[in-house]
């Protein structure tokens, strides 16, 4: 009895220290994009702060746009509200946008219709990520920069939504990208040789090389922060490195300008999928 007794205890005591651990050990999840609650009836200011949410969070707008400063990617959105009012006016507009919401709708369903002068038009349609909703607290933010918000939770934009979609897809993908930013269709493993990443990454050792080692990065960091760290290098600096190790290739233009956002998404998924040997 006493022997049974002993094991008895040594169990719980073996139960205890396990579910200690675990519990000790920091969790990491990764929860879907938050719905947002929106309403036909909120105020203008409501429906431009539901925007700017959408913009930072769920949109991922931020990850290649900038707001008052010159982006790497994308353009600068300081003053969009004016300008996508002016844009529809231009002679070589030849989207189908008769004011400047219409625009910034079409440029999230079909952003191939205008680009900017100095940018490479690797933007993905976005549009059927949001809900009417959404959709019109996205342009109230954006008009919101530099311009008079118009629209109300009472606006639709049914010319892009619906059977629109297809139509709009498909001119997206007539208006393909240049040579220089054509996707090359590689594997993860294939483009992370071609745009040089293994040459200051390792990516099969925990081991330092000219970059910080990402053999288990995927365990440590979600697709969001992997995505940033390739568009804006310098947004978190790994400790014990400088910065601006990232910014340049050799010909002194980032290479993530050139990468083709099809190819950008295969090298992202590739990274988050290395979890240190699992």
């Amino acid at each position: 009895m006493l022997t049974f007794l002993k094991v008895l205890a040594f169990n719980g005591l073996i139960i205890l220290f396990f579910w200690y651990v675990g519990n000790s050990i920091p969790q990491q999840r990764k929860d879907p994009p938050k719905e947002s609650d929106l309403t036909v009836d909120m105020t203008t200011e409501a429906f431009v702060a539901a925007g700017e949410e959408i913009f930072y969070g769920k949109g991922t707008c931020a990850l290649c746009h900038t707001i008052g400063e010159k982006g790497e990617r994308c353009p600068n959105l300081a003053g969009i509200g004016e300008l996508a009012d002016a844009r529809v006016q231009e002679a070589s507009y030849q989207g189908d946008a008769s004011d400047g919401p219409e625009y910034l709708v079409e440029s999230l369903h079909n952003p191939a219709v205008y680009v900017v002068d100095g940018y490479q038009p690797t933007m993905p349609a976005l549009g059927r990520q949001l809900n009417d909703l959404e959709m019109v607290a996205v342009v109230a933010f954006l008009q919101s920069l530099g311009g008079e918000v118009t629209v109300t939770g009472e606006t639709r934009f049914a010319k892009y939504r619906g059977e629109g979609d297809a139509a709009t897809a498909a001119t997206s993908a007539a208006g393909a990208a240049p040579a220089e930013v054509a996707a090359a269709g590689g594997t993860g493993p294939e483009l992370a040789a071609q745009w040089g990443c293994l040459a200051c990454h390792s990516v099969d050792a925990p081991i330092r090389l000219v970059g910080p080692s990402l053999y288990d990065i995927g365990a440590r960091q979600d697709e969001n922060f992997i995505r940033e760290s390739i568009l804006k290098p310098d947004a978190v600096i790994a400790e014990g490195f400088p910065p601006n190790l990232m910014q340049l290739t050799l010909d002194g233009t980032g290479f993530y300008q050139k990468l083709a956002i099809q190819d950008l998404n295969t090298l992202v998924d590739y990274l988050a999928s290395l979890k240190g040997g699992e």
